[in-house]
């Protein structure tokens, strides 16, 4: 990703050139900055490419990387609704019910930081933890036993590989796969994680577009062996 803000400053680190942190005038506390959301939006999501969500008149959203864009996402309509180039051009040109995002930075709410967890089938759920709402648990049909899935590999693709960003390996009429999930994409492998086949934006795109013997592996849970995440 173009990120021609980020420079080194004199002991080496990271920091953003546009919006550059001030210690003598605000202190270590922020890393520089006025306060906690300056910190998160200029240095923690700019600098250090973590992932935001934040709540702005009742209304969830997160911003992250899809497919190496910086990506603005309803939580609340679960829709991508804004990309750009990098994370600054998102932070200086999206704008929230026609008002620049810069703007009401100060009203905004519930923000967090993550590290690698962001993408359009992740939501939190009402104890805060990570889930798939693309296909997600049902705990009140399946119980507690697989996460709330019907069985183990329906855990494995779409909790610890969709979710939980584990590596994942299973056989299929006696072949084996193996399945990486990096920082920005996920793709089909060899036995070590190390050559990289067929590569998807991300997990849930492979899990449905991945094709074994003409089928894509969302049709073939139920049959595949021997599953298993790292």
């Amino acid at each position: 990703m173009n990120r021609p803000y980020i420079i080194n400053d004199a002991e080496g680190n990271p920091i953003n050139a546009k919006y550059p942190p001030d210690k003598e005038l605000y202190g270590d506390e922020f890393n520089g900055y006025k306060n906690r959301t300056e910190e998160v939006l200029f240095y923690e999501f700019m600098v250090l490419e973590k992932e935001v969500s934040f709540t702005y008149n009742g209304v969830k959203y997160y911003f992250y990387k899809h497919n190496t864009l910086a990506t603005a996402y309803n939580a609340t309509k679960k829709e991508i609704i804004a990309q750009y180039p990098n994370e600054i051009e998102l932070i200086e040109s999206f704008s929230i019910d026609g008002i620049p995002f810069l703007k009401l930075r100060d009203e905004i709410c519930d923000l967090s930081t993550y590290r690698n967890v962001f993408k359009p089938h992740f939501d939190l759920d009402k104890d805060g933890y990570p889930y798939n709402c693309k296909y997600p648990p049902n705990k009140k049909k399946y119980g507690d036993s697989y996460e709330g899935y019907k069985n183990w590999a329906e855990e494995v693709l779409f909790y610890r590989f969709g979710v939980l960003c584990y590596d994942a390996s299973f056989t299929y009429k006696g072949k084996e796969f193996f399945l990486l999930k990096e920082y920005n994409h996920a793709a089909t492998c060899d036995k070590n994680f190390t050559e990289e086949y067929e590569v998807y934006a991300d997990e849930m795109e492979l899990i449905e577009n991945f094709k074994i013997d003409g089928k894509p592996l969302i049709e073939l849970i139920d049959k595949i062996q021997n599953i298993d995440s790292e």
